[in-house]
């Protein structure tokens, strides 16, 4: 079963769960824990049994490109436990959400900041990578990027390569 599910409306023990695996994902990453991080808007969750099989969150930001403003489905915290890896379900997760973001939430783009080692498995579903300028903002100003970002287009829609982007708020 896939849920999707406004962040909001989780119930405490979905939140407190989600919460669970993206402290047990990240919450080590010394990159995570000194950045002040935006909260989603939009939780997808693939259930397997009763029991969260891999999940993701979405926020929906209005990001400059290039001088220009599009709503962009910012994903984060693809997150797959370790019991359920190897079975395909964050592909699976993916895919059936994708026009929901496009057609559903009216987003122009897919945005996610991205480490190294998962760029092969994006680049399989049809995220490309742009070698933009970015900046998000922290408590403290405007900070730049440094690491892969990539962009996900509607299915028939050109790739576009910004040079610059501002994310106009907190990362994700």
């Amino acid at each position: 079963m896939i849920k999707r599910i406004k962040h909001t409306d989780l119930s405490p023990a979905e939140a407190e769960e989600l919460h669970h695996h993206i402290q047990s994902e990240f919450g080590h990453v010394p990159f995570v824990q000194r950045h002040t991080w935006a909260q989603p808007d939009w939780s997808f969750i693939k259930y397997e049994n009763d029991k969260v099989a891999t999940f993701y969150n979405v926020m929906l930001r209005d990001v400059s490109m290039d001088g220009a403003t599009h709503k962009i489905a910012g994903v984060n915290n693809v997150i797959t436990p370790k019991e359920y890896r190897g079975k395909g379900y964050a592909t699976e997760l993916l895919r059936a959400t994708e026009q929901f973001i496009f057609d559903e939430l009216g987003c122009k783009y897919g945005l996610l900041l991205c480490a190294d080692a998962l760029l092969p498995f994006y680049s399989r579903l049809g995220w490309y990578t742009v070698n933009s300028t970015l900046y998000y903002q922290q408590p403290t100003g405007k900070q730049l990027y440094d690491s892969n970002v990539m962009l996900l287009s509607p299915e028939g829609q050109p790739r576009i390569a910004p040079e610059l982007m501002d994310l106009n708020g907190l990362p994700w």
